[in-house]
């Protein structure tokens, strides 16, 4: 090959991989705001039309100085009710006050509710015991496999389990004493539990920890998820599993592997109707 030619490779090479740095810098950094609504006949009352922002695997990612987008983007969704589904901290690169710093900036907005992702769970005992001291110290209420009742009109159940406890009896024990008229809402961390939240009778879940399936090409849609493989059902939006509708953020932030393709980071909101709202 001439000298020429393999000079003209190198340089279109270099043009690609210049022209692609914008391409993935805006594909990790722009935020999306997706919206659902949720229906069932349970939501009646003060509950018709309120909004649950779900902010999910943050892994320490910051949006401007301050998070200051990040806080404008929540703010502008109206939250009722902010839900914290884990990884708000990343424990390949742990910085626990900025993920204490967020904690904070988000308590401000709403009343905010959080459980435990997986990386917090890498965390020793004695760093975990801390930093859930820090959370409620800073607004933010821990649910570690317990429930609670809002009083709004009819009220909901907020439930909140540990990472991995889903699977166990946890989630049945507290879900055992249910009122069959009230509203039941899951806060939990991993999608591929699917079947748990089902068994259950849980009305609505917010999960996340898929990332959106990091890569999603169109036709194909999401590559790879942890706990679900190559090819992941269940990454991103609303699903139906019997009377269950699970909700899956893409979440916010990237782990031990920093890229994201058409799949940006994303805030959810679910808007709860009764069934003949419009």
């Amino acid at each position: 090959m001439k000298k020429g030619t393999v000079a003209a490779f190198a340089a279109a090479g270099t043009a690609l991989a210049a022209a692609s740095v914008p391409y993935f810098y805006h594909q990790n950094t722009d935020l999306t705001a997706s919206h659902y609504v949720f229906r069932s006949p349970k939501v009646q009352g003060a509950l018709e039309g309120f909004r649950i922002t779900q902010i999910s695997d943050l892994h320490n990612k910051v949006f401007g100085r301050d998070n200051c987008r990040l806080m404008a983007l929540v703010e502008a969704q109206l939250p009722d009710l902010l839900v914290l589904t884990g990884d708000l901290m990343d424990s390949y690169h742990p910085d626990l006050e900025r993920a204490l710093d967020a904690a904070r900036r988000f308590a401000k907005l709403a009343p905010c509710y959080y459980v435990t992702g997986n990386h917090e769970h890498r965390m020793s005992v004695e760093k975990q015991t801390s930093f859930y001291r820090a959370l409620e110290a800073a607004g933010v209420i821990v649910l570690r496999n317990e429930a609670v009742t809002l009083g709004l009109g009819k009220g909901f159940r907020l439930i909140g389990v540990d990472c991995n406890q889903a699977r166990t009896d946890t989630l049945r024990r507290l879900m055992a004493d249910r009122p069959p008229e009230e509203l039941n809402i899951l806060l939990s961390h991993k999608p591929h539990y699917a079947k748990y939240y089902r068994q259950a009778g849980v009305d609505l879940v917010f999960t996340g920890h898929a990332h959106g399936g990091q890569f999603r090409l169109p036709g194909v849609g999401a590559l790879f998820a942890p706990g679900q493989g190559p090819l992941p059902k269940y990454t991103a939006g609303m699903y139906r599993l019997g009377d269950t509708v699970m909700c899956v953020s893409r979440g916010l932030g990237n782990s031990s592997f920093p890229l994201r393709v058409e799949n940006k980071p994303e805030l959810v909101t679910v808007i709860l109707r009764g069934e003949t709202a419009l």
